[in-house]
């Protein structure tokens, strides 16, 4: 069996190799409550929608000319319900592609059996110590020779001074902030000389010169308005559009799967984009100011709708995890 190829340098580099995610099956639940409406219906709809996207995303990427790769969770050795990992939505919060390897820092062993043992241990870094969600491509943006860097609150400093040591040695120029959040919620390098991006989210003037940025407001909450009506009761944790006042499956997420959600009032979901190119990149909505801006840009956007995003905390960025890119260390800024 060949190996799969492993390359990063750019976000909008040509993608020819990537990872899709996938959530749950609707049968792992039909012990618990055959009878409870209230909470099969609504995961029984999780479920199915979440994987006919999933396979759109999958069709769209292979319409492009781009190898994909799918991991499924297996629950038989599972126990209890509380025992179950959180499925392998977002493979894009676990893992980075950082030059020619990959690294893989949290633990996530239900994962790694059926994309990771098709990639040479050459280029597989696996660091147990250094923390989960401390390095992967959520939070690291590869803009060619500069990396930018938001480091979580619990990683070690001796993990951020190994590994911007290590990528340095190896050429890069390694930006760290502290923001806290991951950065594909906040902003969006396009190509070269076009960001999508928050207010105030990088020091655009002296980082990236001359550069044109596309300001956006923070839409999240007036989106989902319905959502202020049960987010005390979540924490702002996540949101099932029409489930609302459904309390028993709001106790039932909170107790049983409240490692799966997220927190899905810190992500802007119009800025949480995947390129495929320089020229073509995945949007999770229509917008017409951000469609305008591409077309000033000649990229075309490509809608992908993934209707679980706000249970999940997932945009198309989150749901993938770019293995190969064509392109080199090039100097954007040099």
């Amino acid at each position: 069996m060949d190996k799969i190829p492993i390359k990063g340098y750019a976000t909008f580099h040509p993608l020819k190799h990537c990872w899709i995610g996938s959530g749950f099956r609707a049968e792992w639940f039909d012990d618990l409550f055959p009878k409870n409406k209230q909470i099969s219906i609504p995961l029984q709809r999780i479920a199915d929608e979440a994987e006919e996207d999933y396979q759109k995303l999958e069709t769209i990427l292979q319409s492009a000319g781009v190898k994909t790769y799918r991991s499924f969770l297996d629950i038989k050795k599972y126990k209890s319900m509380k025992e179950i990992t959180k499925p392998p939505v977002t493979p894009r919060d676990d893992f980075a592609v950082i030059g020619k390897k990959i690294y893989s820092v949290g633990e996530s062993p239900d994962v790694m059996n059926s994309v990771l043992d098709k990639i040479d241990i050459e280029n597989f870094v696996i660091d147990s110590m250094a923390g989960k969600t401390s390095i992967n491509t959520a939070t690291i943006v590869r803009v060619g020779k500069d990396l930018f860097w938001d480091i979580c609150k619990n990683t070690k400093e001796s993990v951020v001074s190994k590994y911007k040591t290590l990528w340095e040695q190896e050429g890069f120029r390694v930006h760290t902030s502290h923001r806290g959040y991951h950065s594909d919620g906040a902003f969006c390098i396009v190509k070269p000389g076009c960001i999508v991006s928050l207010r105030n989210i990088q020091d655009y003037k002296n980082f990236f010169p001359g550069w044109d940025v596309l300001y956006l407001p923070d839409l999240t909450k007036a989106r989902v308005f319905p959502f202020i009506d049960m987010n005390k009761k979540v924490k702002g944790r996540w949101w099932i559009k029409g489930e609302e006042n459904n309390d028993q499956l709001i106790d039932f997420i909170n107790t049983w799967l409240s490692e799966w959600v997220g927190y899905v009032e810190e992500t802007v979901f119009d800025v949480n984009m995947l390129s495929i190119d320089e020229n073509t990149i995945i949007c999770n909505n229509y917008n017409k100011e951000v469609f305008n801006y591409f077309k000033k840009h000649k990229v075309e956007p490509v809608v992908f709708n993934f209707r679980h995003k706000y249970f999940w905390d997932a945009g198309v960025h989150c749901i993938t995890q770019d293995l190969y890119r064509e392109g080199d260390m090039e100097d954007y800024f040099g």
